[in-house]
């Protein structure tokens, strides 16, 4: 069966080279690119204070990616030789994360009324349990002279990211009434979660459109250099916390803030079928806000709870493989 395999393959390569040549003459080509990668950072949940606590927060739970590994495709509609003939361009990328270990979860309150001082701290082990992006791109690009390329274009995003934290332990400031407490470091209460499993568990889904350009540096097919840059405040983000200890379960339905996404790419042809890249981009969002609504798990209609926010920031590093058909 191997050696059967390994014939089919050098069957395809060899075949493939009157369909290249053929292809020489077209003006757009579509490619499918595997893509194999890590992320490498945090997602953030925030909730807003609504009563006099002196800190800006109540409180803020970050829940790490590092790193969490994934694997997806590219699909790419591209000019055929950007260089010498401007054009439209589309993609569409999926990536999948694949589920395990990923870090730490830390939650942070900030509960009282005469001082900014952290009141209580816990950290969980962090479990990824799905990591999805899907994104569309679509745009121009034209090349300002041989080996000079410019890219103008529209992305729109969705993002699907589910963690649990499981075991741990947590440090309670002493309370001393009327919403006041002792310093963290002064005798705090101190519990282990350690045995009992998931304690919390999270969801954030984001959607955003993004208008973005980049910059290239190539030299006919053999390579390209480029550099890219996103920026909108049309960010969407729903989330979904619950606490399994208290049985207590928050959604949030936030809008606004900023997506920020500066990237690099580097590509180099390896056949005239087949070439290589490599990704590195930040994804970053912040300054999101909107209603929290709080309910027991499962039981009854939600209740507003005041205002929550969510944010990101990952380091994503990736391989492609890009397959002219």
């Amino acid at each position: 069966m191997r050696i059967v395999t390994v014939f089919a393959v050098f069957v395809i390569i060899f075949c493939r080279a009157p369909a290249v040549q053929a292809q020489e003459n077209l003006a757009y080509s579509f490619s499918l690119c595997p893509q194999f990668g890590l992320f490498y950072g945090h997602v953030e949940e925030r909730v807003y204070p609504t009563s006099d606590t002196k800190a800006h927060l109540l409180s803020q739970l970050l829940w790490d990616m590092k790193p969490v590994s994934y694997y997806g495709l590219l699909m790419d509609f591209s000019p055929l030789r950007p260089l010498v003939r401007s054009g439209l361009f589309s993609g569409l990328s999926v990536k999948f994360g694949i589920p395990g270990p990923s870090g730490s979860m830390e939650d942070r309150d900030w509960m009282s009324k005469e001082s900014t001082g952290l009141t209580n701290f816990s950290v969980h082990d962090n479990i990824a349990k799905e990591i999805f992006l899907l994104d569309f791109s679509a745009g121009f690009s034209f090349p300002f002279s041989s080996f000079l390329l410019f890219k103008t274009f529209v992305n729109i995003s969705y993002m699907n990211f589910r963690f649990y934290g499981e075991n741990g332990s947590a440090t309670y400031a002493r309370y001393l009434g009327s919403g006041n407490y002792a310093s963290i470091d002064d005798d705090p209460v101190k519990y282990s979660f350690n045995g009992l499993g998931k304690v919390i568990s999270y969801s954030q889904e984001w959607f955003y459109t993004a208008p973005g350009f980049s910059l290239g540096l190539g030299y006919k097919e053999y390579f390209l250099a480029e550099i890219s840059f996103i920026i909108s405040p049309l960010v969407f983000c729903s989330g979904l916390d619950e606490h399994k200890i208290t049985k207590t379960q928050f959604r949030d339905k936030m809008t606004g803030g900023v997506i920020l996404e500066p990237g690099f790419r580097f590509s180099v042809a390896a056949a005239k079928w087949l070439n290589i890249s490599c990704d590195i981009s930040w994804r970053y969002i912040s300054g999101t806000r909107g209603g929290s609504y709080y309910r027991p798990i499962g039981i009854g209609d939600y209740q507003s709870e005041g205002e929550a926010g969510a944010g990101l920031s990952i380091l994503n590093t990736a391989l492609l493989l890009k397959i002219k058909l």
